[in-house]
């Protein structure tokens, strides 16, 4: 399984580097190098499993038989003298043991002597004793021919023999043993994986790492775009375009918020009004001021209180901003306060447009907010002065300040352009 992972990562790793290198976005860094970096980790690993299993690296690791494995081998006539024709590192090393090929004439007692490769893990202190031209025990897995294991600490028996026996030192050839290929786990552990499975780790792995790409590549198949521009789409001046485009969205759906809850629309204001009221725990008010979305309020400080702080509504929410700026004399709070709920907020469109016509001023300056102030204003001989719906016009040269009352009709108005039915009102006594 280890095998097919790293295959896997292979493939993903060529799959992410392609993509990078195709489409120039930076972001395919992000899978290649963690990629890379476990293929790395991984490789070695692996390559070491195939070095101890021999899997197409020249041999199986053959471990050292056990006690009984090798009793079981002398009762059964498969122990033999072998001279060491050559040794050679694989070039991998565990646990700072070398692991090496022996190349073995291995003379049986029982049968043809054979010629065969072994691989071991050799201890360091061992080397001296697997120089070529040495004699060595081993045991045989089967009737000769077969695959052989070194002992290293043979019955005292087998040491007298190898000390002695003239006829494996003057066998210097024999025929060569090749074990046929097998399907099944080798000797190391390591079960043979078909080639065809290899590629479709790595066509897996490819497959899995373009993922995020698939709706891309849909795209380009479909016509929809092309590689050039996706290219253009993940460099500097693509993202900068990518990030105004974003912005400017970003910034017009904002602009639609606010508008959808301006207080002129619908019954925005009246609610905010409603929100208000519920929070202050009374009707009395000495100014409302509508604009853009939001409800800005002067009323006492609590109900009955002599002192006035300053609140804002906003989409239904109410903030205390604290005292306001300027604070009634003594008895003069009762001729300023008034009933929020007395003003019908539904007719500040009209107010506005009558506002506007009058002033002769139907283009407004853009860059300045709409207001409508409720309050009361001017002077009574009969108690406190009436209410009364101030709406500023802003035009690009001129300014115009048109007063209503609460039932709409005009109380007064100045300025406006040269002409207009608030201009001459203002100077009809010039």
């Amino acid at each position: 399984m280890i095998r097919l992972l790293c295959f896997g990562l292979l493939g993903a790793v060529i799959a992410s580097a392609t993509a990078w290198a195709v489409s120039g976005d930076d972001a395919w860094v992000g899978l290649f190098v963690p990629c890379v970096i476990a293929f790395s980790v991984l490789t070695p690993i692996v390559l070491a499993l195939r070095s101890m299993a021999g899997a197409g690296l020249g041999g199986v690791l053959a471990p050292a038989p056990t006690g009984e494995e090798l009793a079981r081998a002398e009762s059964e006539g498969r122990l033999a003298l072998a001279r060491v024709r050559a040794i050679s590192r694989t070039g991998t090393s565990i646990n700072d043991q070398p692991v090496c090929d022996l190349d073995l004439v291995v003379v049986p007692r029982f049968g043809s002597p054979f010629e065969v490769r072994t691989r071991r893990l050799v201890d360091l202190v061992e080397i001296p004793r697997l120089q070529p031209e040495c004699v060595v025990v081993v045991a045989m897995q089967d009737a000769a021919p077969s695959p052989v294991s070194i002992v290293m600490d043979p019955p005292d028996e087998w040491v007298r023999f190898a000390q002695s026996d003239e006829r494996v030192r003057e066998t210097r050839t024999a025929p060569a043993y090749l074990p046929a290929p097998s399907t099944a786990k080798t000797a190391g552990g390591l079960r043979r994986i078909h080639p065809a499975f290899y590629v479709v780790a790595v066509l897996a792995g490819a497959a899995l790492a373009l993922i995020p790409a698939y709706p891309t590549i849909s795209a380009i198949a479909s016509g929809e775009t092309t590689i050039g521009d996706v290219r253009y789409a993940n460099s500097w001046e693509g993202r900068m375009a990518a990030d105004e485009r974003a912005r400017a969205d970003a910034e017009a759906a904002e602009a639609a918020e606010v508008a959808a809850a301006g207080m002129f629309v619908g019954d925005n204001a009246a609610q905010a009004v409603d929100a208000l009221v519920a929070e202050l725990g009374s009707p009395q008010v000495v100014q409302l001021a509508f604009w853009g979305d939001r409800l800005s309020a002067i009323a006492p400080s609590a109900p009955g209180a002599v002192t006035l702080d300053s609140y804002g509504v906003l989409r239904g929410d109410v903030t205390d901003d604290g005292p306001a700026g300027s604070q009634p004399e003594p008895g003069v709070l009762d001729l300023q306060l008034f009933d929020a709920t007395t003003f019908d907020a539904s007719m500040m469109p009209e107010l506005i447009a009558r506002a506007k016509e009058l002033s002769g001023l139907p283009e407004v300056d853009p860059t300045r907010d709409q207001w409508v102030y409720v309050s009361r204003s001017g002077s009574s001989d009969d108690g406190p002065p009436p209410v009364g719906v101030d709406v500023p016009v802003y035009g690009e040269y001129y300014d115009a300040w048109v007063t209503f009352s609460l039932d709409g009709e005009v109380v007064s108005m100045r300025g406006g352009a040269p002409g207009s039915a608030s201009y001459e009102a203002e100077h009809a006594n010039d």
